[in-house]
């Protein structure tokens, strides 16, 4: 990506002071943060693919779709392919899609604007990070969401309380978190790694009720970086057992929201006037 960053500068004859300018936030390079932002797009419009960390390159639909275009490519343009209409009816944005935008900024207030602002970067975040985990090992992505569960607070204060349960996993389960410290009680985890375009059959979910039995569990949490079919989610409802299903889209959101996986780029502080003061 900096390379590329880079490449762009030299293409458009970036002057040495332009490719100083930093965004507002002070921590990043502004050619390079737009060469991001950029790639971001470009890539939940199915135009791009990441092969490893910090690297894209272009898809087959992007090939067509670059030489279908004959003048810049803007974000407009990209509103008309399927990808890019399903991250935008993901976002918080999405309200106003398809109104007009110079009468969108006029009706949003300033306050409104940095909220849509952050829930674009979250948004774009969200995917990075699920793109990220579905290129990962199995091994890796089981140990990500103990990890997740621990950082949400099962498990208490005991740093042993989860386990991943081996390549192969335990009789049909692929780790566990031990409520208490006896492991009297615990909680047990499926950890399906599949791209989004797939979904999690009830079969699935019956299997792993199967597999809960054998462990004479309770409690179970089933996690997939894809989604679950209409009959998984009703049969997770029917069984004995308590099963908790997380798609991809939440487990990147819980990751988000506990610091896994991602760092705190700037805090954001905003103030209002308080009128007591003047009273």
């Amino acid at each position: 990506m900096r390379e590329s960053a880079n490449k762009i500068a030299d293409e458009f004859d970036l002057s040495a002071q332009a490719r100083l300018e930093t965004t507002k936030s002070g921590n990043q390079r502004r050619y390079i943060d737009r060469t991001h932002w950029a790639a971001i797009y470009l890539f939940q419009a199915g135009l791009l693919a990441t092969t490893r960390r910090g690297f894209v390159s272009i898809t087959p639909d992007g090939q067509s779709f670059f030489e279908s275009q004959k003048e810049d490519i803007l974000v407009n343009d990209l509103r008309s392919l399927p990808a890019f209409i399903d991250f935008q009816n993901r976002k918080g944005t999405r309200a106003h899609a398809g109104t007009d935008k110079q009468e969108d900024e006029f009706a949003l207030t300033p306050l409104d604007k940095i909220t849509e602002a952050l829930e674009e970067i979250e948004d774009s975040l969200a995917a990075e990070l699920l793109d990220q985990l579905q290129s990962s090992s199995p091994d890796f992505f089981e140990k990500v969401i103990v990890d997740l569960l621990l950082s949400i607070g099962y498990g208490g204060d005991d740093d042993n309380a989860g386990q991943v349960l081996g390549k192969s996993g335990d009789n049909g389960v692929d780790g566990l978190i031990n409520q208490d410290i006896l492991g009297l009680e615990s909680v047990y985890i499926q950890a399906k790694r599949y791209q989004s375009d797939s979904t999690i059959s009830s079969e699935a979910v019956r299997s792993f009720t199967g597999a809960l039995n054998v462990q004479q569990a309770q409690k179970g949490l089933f996690v997939t970086t894809s989604s679950f079919s209409k009959s998984a989610k009703e049969t997770a409802e029917k069984v004995p057992q308590r099963i908790v299903l997380i798609d991809g889209d939440t487990l990147s959101r819980l990751m988000i929201k506990h610091g896994d996986g991602c760092v705190s780029q700037k805090t954001l502080e905003v103030k209002k006037l308080n009128a007591d003061y003047f009273e």
